[in-house]
């Protein structure tokens, strides 16, 4: 039954003797709902038993008993949670700085690599349109006679024996 009246009739029920107003309301709620006359007798019934049992012996440690068990508690989730925490302690590993400065200088060589082989792709590309743009260039028939050409452009040697006369 989830009636809050119900409900709250029953846990009163098992933790004092239901006063009469109490045992009124029970009444009347239970010949509206014939069919929980049998759960409450039963109910009832077990209350009135349990409330027969003698209270049991609480040992003299038994406060100190109850507070190391919750320390022992706090304790296990303490390390429950550190445990936790330590999947992300290879963050702080010592060797971490050192990799990641170890990547960054890695990623400028290769960014100033990839720079300077564009500077010279583009030099290369200049130096071809320009060389390109001059159409009066000799073309490589001119080397055929390379040896003819530069024996004409050889002057004869000084004289030494005119020169020591003139001095």
């Amino acid at each position: 039954m989830n009636d809050p009246l119900y409900q709250k009739l029953r846990e009163t029920g098992w933790r004092r003797k239901l006063t009469a107003s109490e045992e009124a309301e029970l009444r009347a709620w239970l010949e509206a709902h014939p069919e929980a006359k049998a759960g409450w007798k039963t109910e009832a019934g077990l209350n009135d038993i349990l409330g027969r049992l003698p209270d049991a012996p609480v040992s003299s440690n038994f406060t100190a008993r109850v507070l190391s068990r919750l320390d022992g508690m706090e304790r296990e989730i303490a390390a429950g949670s550190r445990r936790r925490e330590s999947k992300w302690n290879w963050l702080w590993h010592p060797l971490l700085p050192k990799a990641a400065l170890a990547a960054m200088a890695f990623c400028i060589g290769v960014f100033t690599y990839r720079e300077v082989a564009t500077v010279r792709q583009a030099e290369l590309a200049q130096s071809v349109a320009t060389v390109s743009e001059v159409v009066s260039l000799p073309g490589p028939e001119i080397l055929q006679d390379f040896e003819v050409i530069r024996q004409l452009n050889t002057a004869p040697r000084p004289d030494d024996e005119l020169l020591a006369l003139l001095k």
